[in-house]
């Protein structure tokens, strides 16, 4: 009796499960490579020494390069030559590195618009798993992410240990704030094609470079400074407001049903504080993109205006004197 009693006053257990498991949160940077995360950051780590390296080297080719030929190097006829060869030797390494950063990081990213081009908008705006099509078309921009990572990071340094040279704390916000968005990109794996337009922007940036180094070397007119300075203002016109401004409106018209998909648990599951960083970054570098080439146009202008100005100026001294002559006879 005791052992009836017992099973008929068993009752089953019904345990409820909910119907969609809630994915945890990605490690750092574990969506921009096949083995997750600790392989991501090893890379982030490598990049940073790699430029490192490379600013040494520079460092050291500069030194050389003044010890051998400083009367090519600087024009002793309009700069102080100590003086150009101390700041070239101080902050020149610094711009080496940029430059070839600039280089190399716009030629991957002609590479990523081209592979992401005929992708669908969700292709282009999440880095799906091993099974996507695009995968190894995503594995690349978040190859180039972190590297673009490592630069910010390894700037950073050089700007703290040499502060205020080569930049102030606007400079120090500008790449923190960049830095955060692109690991929440990388770690959620978001943003890929979006991320090809924005960094084939510092193509301008390679124009901007070999721009100080004309001026610092006392190269402050001639034909090869206005030429750098057009290809400036073309690559900046063309790649930071013509593609920038293209992009923003596929974004935010085209691609705006995709856009707020990322945010659910089964696509990426970006948090929509984070999302929202992102997404307001882009569009405050896009307004200042606009408010900088709207400087530069002017800047354009004024010059030609003064072109105009100074080629007259011979005409008309001429032209006074011959009135002088004539008065006097």
């Amino acid at each position: 009796k005791n052992e009836l009693s017992i099973v008929a006053a068993r009752r089953p257990i019904i345990i409820c499960l909910p119907t969609k498991m809630t994915k945890p949160p990605p490690l750092i940077f574990e969506n921009s490579h096949d083995g997750g995360s600790l392989p991501a950051l090893q890379m982030l780590v490598t990049d940073i020494f790699t430029w490192e390296i490379l600013y040494q080297i520079s460092q050291f080719a500069i030194r050389v390069a003044f010890m051998n030929y400083s009367k090519i190097i600087v024009n002793p006829k309009k700069a102080n030559s100590d003086k150009a060869k101390a700041t070239l030797m101080e902050l020149g390494p610094s711009y080496v590195v940029s430059f070839v950063h600039s280089l190399y990081v716009t030629a991957r990213g002609v590479m990523h618009l081209y592979s992401l081009w005929a992708a669908s908008n969700m292709d282009k705006i999440y880095i799906d798993g091993p099974e996507g099509d695009y995968r190894e078309a995503h594995l690349e921009v978040a190859r180039t992410n972190i590297l673009f990572v490592a630069y910010l990071f390894y700037d950073m340094i050089h700007i703290l240990h040499q502060y205020p040279k080569l930049g102030g704390g606007d400079t120090m916000a500008h790449h923190m704030l960049f830095a955060f968005c692109s690991v929440i990109n990388g770690t959620y794996g978001i943003m890929p094609f979006q991320f090809g337009w924005l960094i084939v922007g510092e193509l301008s940036t390679i124009f901007l470079n070999w721009r100080w180094f004309l001026l610092k070397s006392g190269r402050d007119s001639g034909v090869l400074l206005e030429n750098v300075n057009t290809m400036f203002a073309g690559s900046f016109f063309l790649t930071r407001i013509v593609m920038y401004t293209a992009g923003i409106g596929h974004l935010y018209i085209f691609s705006m049903s995709e856009l707020k998909s990322l945010s659910s648990p089964e696509v990426s599951g970006v948090p929509l504080s984070a999302l929202g960083i992102t997404c307001g970054c882009m569009l405050l570098g896009w307004l200042l993109n606009l408010y900088w080439g709207s400087k530069i146009l002017r800047k354009v202008a004024r010059g030609r205006t003064n072109v105009t100005v100074k080629s007259t100026e011979p005409v008309a001294a001429k032209a006074g004197k011959k009135n002088r002559r004539s008065k006097r006879e």
